[in-house]
Parts: structure tokens; sequence; C-alpha cells
């Protein structure tokens, strides 16, 4: 039952009742009176104490405790961890670009390359000389900057400012990305950390301590999943993400979504796991595999068409749409939600998002209210909700949207 507390003016009343009580002969209505002055000063008083000591006894739940009550949480439940003990900080994002120039040119540490859209800089991290005929190399970079806006989708250009003679000026970054890089963990995340380790606490080999173990490996971990008998009798499948931790955020601003690991970073995971896991459990690390979802969806709108850019938005209303879409998928936890003993891409997650903030009833700070009605087409031929894979992680396709 929720805990109701008396307001200012609750107070007030009760003050100048029981001052009545006291003294009958007092108009404690007159409110220009020192009486009634004295009842709102004493009501505000109050009513912060009450609020106050509310919040104070709301610390001893996790779930409710504010920053400062759960970073004690944190160093409780994590000791003297300088990562895990505290918040989790903002993290680098690393991985591969195709540098061309001159055969055999080297391609020198700390060379420092731009995206142009939004600024953020890389650096070489080992020095690379590039093949003696064709006059290219695949090059490792890390971002100078930490957040997940530093990651980079493939195909993404990065330019030197000032290359060196025989290298050109642009590379391309490669497949997988520049990856790993996520925002500092919020309240929120804090919060449901610390819920999981007094919940679950670590045993002896459960499904549950398998991904603590890979979330607590490194920062750069978003979420672990687990596949039992992957390689056969005795193994362990650990299937882990990273990069974008706040989805709505990187959806809203535009940012690239990257959530394969590094092989880095799996590398390092696999070594926290070698460690912490169970003798008898061979257990190895994967990245999952992006599968593409095609979403197709029919609207009604309110106003407009489907190229309208309403008043106050840089996006067309299909836009818009798909970029719900692309949320919800984007959501979708690897191997999907689990269903009896498979795994689906809901179609009704995706129904859900759009409601949320485009459904022409929708009155939230936040929403644009410009659908009438929606309909998602089932996502298979055979089905509404499409089966996915324990180590796939769904992606957008082809989002089309039409009008009925």
């Amino acid at each position: 039952m929720a805990t109701t507390l008396p307001t200012p003016t609750d107070i007030a009343d009760d003050y100048l009742v029981y001052l009545s009580s006291l003294q009958p002969d007092l108009n404690v209505d007159q409110e220009d009176s020192d009486w009634w002055i004295r009842s709102r000063v004493t009501g505000g008083v109050v009513a912060g104490v009450y609020a106050d000591n509310y919040l104070i006894s709301q610390d001893a739940f996790p779930q409710n405790a504010r920053q400062d009550a759960i970073a004690q949480w944190l160093i409780t439940l994590f000791g003297n961890d300088p990562v895990q003990g505290n918040f989790l900080p903002a993290t680098i994002s690393q991985g591969f670009a195709s540098v061309t120039g001159n055969p055999g040119q080297v391609v020198s540490v700390s060379l420092q390359a731009i995206y142009g859209p939004n600024g953020n800089a890389y650096t070489v991290q080992a020095a690379t000389t590039l093949d003696s005929i064709a006059g290219t190399g695949l090059v490792p970079f890390q971002s100078v900057g930490t957040g997940q806006n530093q990651n980079l989708n493939a195909g993404a250009i990065i330019t030197f400012p000032s290359p060196p003679a025989g290298l050109n000026s642009t590379a391309v970054v490669a497949s997988g990305g520049f990856s790993d890089a996520t925002d500092q963990e919020s309240l929120t995340a804090a919060r449901a950390r610390v819920l999981t380790r007094i919940r679950t606490p670590l045993g002896v080999g459960r499904v549950s301590d398998y991904i603590q173990y890979a979330e607590e490996a490194d920062p750069s971990v978003t979420s672990a999943s687990v596949s039992r008998y992957p390689f056969g009798l005795g193994t362990v499948g650990v299937y882990i993400t990273s990069g974008t931790n706040n989805i709505d955020a990187a959806v809203d601003a535009g940012e690239p979504i990257n959530v394969i690991p590094s092989q880095q970073l799996i590398d390092t995971v696999q070594a926290y796991l070698d460690i912490n896991s169970p003798a008898t459990d061979c257990v190895t690390v994967l990245a999952p595999s992006a599968v593409a979802i095609d979403v197709n969806v029919q609207v009604s709108l309110s106003q407009g068409t489907l190229d309208t850019i309403l008043a106050g938005q840089s996006l067309s209303q299909r836009q818009l749409i798909q970029r719900e879409v692309s949320r919800a998928l984007y959501k979708t936890p690897v191997g999907g939600r689990i269903l009896g003993a498979s795994g689906y891409v809901l179609a009704s997650d995706i129904e859900q998002s759009i409601d949320v903030t485009l459904s022409a009833e929708a009155t939230e700070t936040g929403t644009i209210p410009i659908l009438l009605d929606r309909r998602v087409f089932p996502l298979t031929a055979t089905g509404y909700n499409r089966t996915i894979l324990p180590q796939e992680v769904p992606i957008p396709g082809t989002i089309t949207v039409t009008v009925f």
C-alpha cells in the first residue's frame, strides 16, 4: 500500500484545530492573523520533515534508493572493486578500419582520425604495415572520448586531418564497426544490478552466475545470456552484448547503435569466466549474430501524409513510425522474448512502442500523437511473431509503412 504523507495544508489545518481546542476564543480563520500565518509556516516545515524521513526510509530498499544510498549498496555488495563497487564508468569504443596508402607504408601508433559528423577522435593502437602489393591494411583504433556516441557502424568514414606522406586521408570502418562504448551507468541500471546480486547471489554454476560474471568482467558488457551444451555435454555458451546501453537516447539522437562486442572484449570476458566458472564446465564466450527483421506496418494518420513533417519535428511521419519500430527491435534481447521453449521477436512489442509514442490518444510528455490506428503485419509467413535462435540478436531490416 502506497504511503500517503500529510501535505503542508493538512498539517496547518490540524495545527489550527488543535490551537482552537486550547483557546476557543481565537479566530483561527482570519488569514492575516499571526496564528494563521504560523500554521502555514509550521505546516511547510513539518511536511518537509515527513518527506525527508520518508526518503531516508526508502534508501533501505535498493529499488527506491537515491544515488548516494545506491553508492553505499554497491560498496557493500562489491567491496573495494574499483569498477563494480561504483557506478560503472562510460567506456571507449574500439575496432578496426581499412586504411590505404603506398604499399609497405607504416601506420604509426597514436595517429589520430576524426569522424566528421560529430567530430569524435580515434587513435591508432598498434603500428600496422600496409600490404606490400595492395597497399591496404586493417588498423586497430580506439576512441579518445567515452560514451555510446563513440560507437561507429561498419562503413563509416574517418579522416586523418594531417596524414603522413604515403597514406590516404580517409579510412573505412571495418566489419563489426567501432564497438564496446557505453554511457555511464544510470541510477536505474545500478539499482537493478544491486537487486540482481541480492536476489540471485553467486552460487555454483547456475545460469544467473554466468550472467553476473560476464557482466562484471568489464563495464562495456551490457547484457549476457547463456546457452547450455552448445558444443556437447559439459559446455556452456555465454553470449554477450556491448556498447549502446541507452537505446532510447541513441534512437532519438540518431546515433549509431552497436551491440556486437569486439574480439578484445570477448577475450577479456573469456579470461574472467575461465577464472570464476566451475572447473567441470567448459565455457565459451561468444558474440551474438545480428539478424535483420523486416516489418510491415499499416497506419491511419490523424493529419497529413507519410511524408509530412509536422511543426516542431525534423522527421517525416513515415520516419517517426520507422524510428519506433527500430526502437522496439533494438530493445529485444539476445535470443528474443522467451515464450515456452523458444525465443521470439514479438509483434506486440512493436505495436506497444508505436502506441506509447505515436498514438493520437497519447498525452504524456514527449509523445507525438499522429496515429488514429496501426496494424503490424505478421512477422513471418507462418506466424504473427518471429522465432529467433538463442545466439541471435534482432536489428531493423526493411521497415515498410503504408496507409489504410
